[in-house]
């Protein structure tokens, strides 16, 4: 009889003990420190992911404007802005610019350097500013729809031969900030 009195004297208890709150708060903080650690390397992979379809598109858009000329001469950003071959994340304003989503200059030119050697008988997409973590992840991407590719002046893709990945990488990592990337079409 003396334990029923006991569990009737007894109040209940309400709300969470110290050790509950600690416990929440730990998953809690183990949560936002995990956030802050993959959104980086999430965002770094889709503006790569970004990057290369924006380079695909614009070779397409060059091959499909020069299509029913025997070379590429003439071809510039003004020529490329006019034609809308640039898409439209790359363009800021009405200047003759593009632009990557690293903020740097995306040029257009017409080279002389495909298999004849003639003018115009290839072109170039320069693009300035890739950061090094993102170069070999864009150089991948991309570098077997070309003729050639650069890592500054360091070719990781030969004429008529296969993307060096070791090369690309070594490239993209000589300790520098920004890295320019060059890709030959014909």
């Amino acid at each position: 009889m003396k334990k029923m009195t006991l569990l009737k004297n007894r109040k209940s208890k309400k709300g969470f003990s110290l050790l509950e709150l600690l416990l929440v708060m730990g998953i809690i903080a183990a949560l936002i420190v995990a956030a802050f650690i993959v959104y980086p390397k999430v965002q770094a992979s889709q503006r790569s992911q970004a990057e290369s379809n924006n380079i695909a598109a614009i070779q397409a858009g060059v091959k499909s404007l020069y299509s029913s000329t025997s070379n590429y001469t003439g071809l510039s950003n003004s020529v490329a802005i006019q034609a809308k071959i640039f898409p439209d994340n790359m363009l800021n304003g009405s200047k003759n610019l593009a632009y990557s989503s690293f903020g740097g200059d995306v040029a257009l030119a017409s080279e002389n350097t495909g298999p004849t050697g003639a003018l115009g008988s290839s072109f170039i997409i320069t693009y300035y500013g890739v950061p090094p973590t993102e170069c070999t992840k864009i150089m991948t991407a991309v570098a077997g729809n070309f003729y050639k590719a650069q890592v500054e002046s360091v070719i990781v893709k030969p004429v008529d031969g296969v993307l060096d990945v070791a090369e690309t990488t070594r490239a993209c990592s000589l300790n520098r900030k920004i890295t320019t990337l060059i890709f030959t079409s014909i």
